[in-house]
């Protein structure tokens, strides 16, 4: 029986995640939330569906973090095939600053760097590495990172999205940390992929763009990237398309930073 995690499931893509992947009885899926404010939906599909698991759990916290990975074990008689790392930080309210906004803003340069780095690159190794032992037992054997194509240079480059400083850094940074695991891991037969989800409509970004001056920031900036891009995608599109991608993840393609297409097209 197929044992997923899902960290960061309560809304959004990792909701998604949880419901398609639900949908299959055979599938054991522990849903990590940070808050069950947050969760009504997921603990609804959750009382439909005896295959999921929904756990708040601080990931951040030792003694926390130590309890869930008791309880996923239980779940999953102490094996666990893949771990998708979907939990993130888009920034603080500064997050769409650009380097020289910051210029005399130093305590706000600080406090967008931490937020970023503490969510999209401290607690994703915090969580691989509480959970490594049962991927290890797993048949799967793999490490997922949902990401963002402005983690790419060549991306910020051709977009000029000059904004997101933390966003974009701390997401390069995850990145790179998943090519070390893919390194380190690669002899037990371990595998990792950071996969960009694409420009999808979720909660989060819904309350970005409902701004029209953001909207059409990050709309002028895409159509640099491909000039046919209307608007966001669907969650059930995007996160459709990444479980392919995981799917096709094999030795030689561990470590790779995609798109939810499997390429370096990061906009539809």
């Amino acid at each position: 029986m197929p044992s997923w995690v899902i960290v960061g499931a309560a809304r959004g893509i990792g909701f998604e995640f949880v419901n398609q992947l639900s949908a299959n009885s055979n599938n054991q899926v522990v849903a990590i939330i940070r808050n069950q404010s947050t969760a009504s939906v997921l603990n609804a599909l959750a009382e439909q569906r005896p295959n999921i698991h929904v756990l708040e759990t601080d990931i951040f916290s030792p003694d926390s973090l130590r309890e869930a990975v008791a309880k996923v074990e239980k779940v999953t008689k102490g094996a666990l095939d893949v771990l998708i790392h979907n939990a993130y930080s888009a920034g603080t309210e500064a997050m769409f600053w650009t380097p020289s906004q910051f210029t005399g803003k130093e305590t706000e340069l600080h406090l967008e760097l931490t937020e970023t780095i503490k969510a999209n690159v401290i607690g994703p190794i915090l969580t691989i590495n509480a959970l490594l032992p049962l991927i290890h037992n797993g048949n799967e054997k793999k490490l997922i990172y949902i990401t963002s194509g402005a983690g790419d240079v060549d991306m910020t480059r051709k977009s000029r999205l000059a904004g997101q400083i933390g966003y974009s850094a701390s997401k390069a940074g995850g990145n790179v940390v998943m090519a070390k695991y893919a390194g380190e891991l690669a002899d037990e037969g371990i595998k990792t992929i950071s996969i960009s989800p694409g420009w999808v409509e979720t909660p989060a970004t819904e309350g970005l763009t409902a701004n029209p001056a953001v909207l059409e920031y990050l709309l002028s900036a895409f159509k640099r990237l491909d000039p046919d891009v209307a608007g966001m995608i669907k969650v059930e599109e995007s996160v459709k398309a990444q479980l392919e991608v995981i799917a096709r993840l094999d030795a030689e393609s561990s470590g790779a930073f995609v798109s939810h297409h499997g390429d370096k097209k990061w906009v539809d």
